[in-house]
């Protein structure tokens, strides 16, 4: 689970209207062995061994493996997997694809230098931070993570798709295409492949599933001559000065029940300020009177966590940390970022963004 995840999670339990109904949140299913579940609005009844995270429906199983089934099915809160709608990041026909610049892979947190052609497959989530582009899909029921960087070196040591109770497949990739694959735990099988789609453009993908079917076709519908927006519906306009925006994760699994964008602001100081778009269809939004207000419109401050929200979205919270364990920013620092933000005016409708 990331922390985008975790923070999800927590304002959906903390500020859902009413009584939380853990019948109907019941959004994750991993099932152990071999068996694949065809459908996923057959799979969440055919669960064993299930621990599901309330509110945005994590995966997670006893071993705390996220996505570590060979079929993951993430409906969201009160949804069956059906009603889940395909997200896309926005695109941004101005910016190069990575077969163009592939040196542009990484260098802006606020972009993706990649897309794909299939329509079969489904964002649950993307993010830029460290020099690498990063998308993880549902395809075909089995989650598949894809990561994109213009070295070989940008990318860790450990691909995110592994889960953690596997040793390493491969420590350095040798990118010519071949696949590895390892027994996984709970009987399934892991799956990694290095490989360079363009000159210039380093590619990892790892998957949970009976073959590596899903993995080629990731690869062939990856498309590197288009570019898209990290952000989703929120962009920063106005920062303190000297900061950039460094990282950004967007988490879209169960939408339109829920979704959540974070950017990393950081600078010369140490830390930096975290802020987080977070919608859910259960948020009551009941705070509409601040105590500070930024750029005329009504915001509130918790001095004790360093938190400075911007008020008046309907069913989401725009907040800037830039307190504990983010040090070395203001008050101001983050009235500055909030004052610049835009929110996309319809933030259930993707197409808007």
């Amino acid at each position: 689970m990331t922390d985008l995840d975790q923070r999800i999670n927590q304002t959906l339990r903390e500020r859902a209207e009413g009584s939380v109904d853990t019948g109907r949140l019941l959004a994750v299913a991993v099932v152990r062995g071999r068996q694949r579940v065809r459908r996923r609005r057959r799979a969440a009844g055919l669960a064993l061994g299930v621990v599901a995270v309330l509110g945005l429906g994590v995966v997670t199983d006893p071993a705390g493996l996220v996505d570590s089934g060979p079929d993951v099915v993430v409906p969201g809160p009160g949804l069956p997997a059906d009603d889940v709608v395909s997200v896309v990041p926005p695109r941004a026909d101005d910016v190069p694809g990575a077969a163009a610049r592939p040196d542009l892979l990484g260098a802006d947190p606020q972009l993706l230098h990649f897309g794909f052609s299939s329509d079969g497959f489904r964002y649950l989530s993307w993010s830029v931070q460290s020099g690498v582009e990063m998308a993880r899909l549902d395809v075909d029921g089995h989650t598949v993570t894809l990561e994109l960087s213009a070295s070989a070196e940008a990318l860790p040591l450990r691909a995110p798709g592994l889960p953690a109770l596997v040793p390493e497949l491969i420590t350095e990739g040798v990118f010519d295409g071949s696949v590895s694959h390892a027994p996984g735990p709970y009987g399934v099988t892991v799956w990694l492949r290095h490989w360079q789609p363009a000159p210039g453009v380093y590619a990892r993908a790892t998957a949970i599933a009976d073959d590596e079917r899903e993995l080629l076709e990731v690869a062939s519908a990856l498309r590197l001559d288009q570019a898209h927006r990290c952000g989703g519906p929120l962009r920063l306009t106005t920062l303190p000065a000297g900061a950039q925006v460094t990282r950004c994760e967007v988490t879209v699994a169960p939408f339109p029940a829920a979704f959540g964008a974070a950017l990393t602001v950081t600078g010369s100081s140490p830390g930096g300020i975290q802020v987080e778009l977070q919608y859910a269809i259960g948020i009551a939004g009941s705070r509409t009177v601040g105590n500070r207000e930024v750029n005329g419109k009504p915001a509130h401050i918790d001095k004790q966590t360093g938190e400075l929200e911007l008020l008046g979205f309907p069913k989401a919270h725009l907040t800037a940390n830039f307190g504990w364990p983010a040090q070395g920013y203001t008050e101001a620092d983050a009235a500055t970022v909030l004052g610049g933000a835009q929110v996309a005016e319809h933030l259930d409708r993707p197409t808007t963004w």
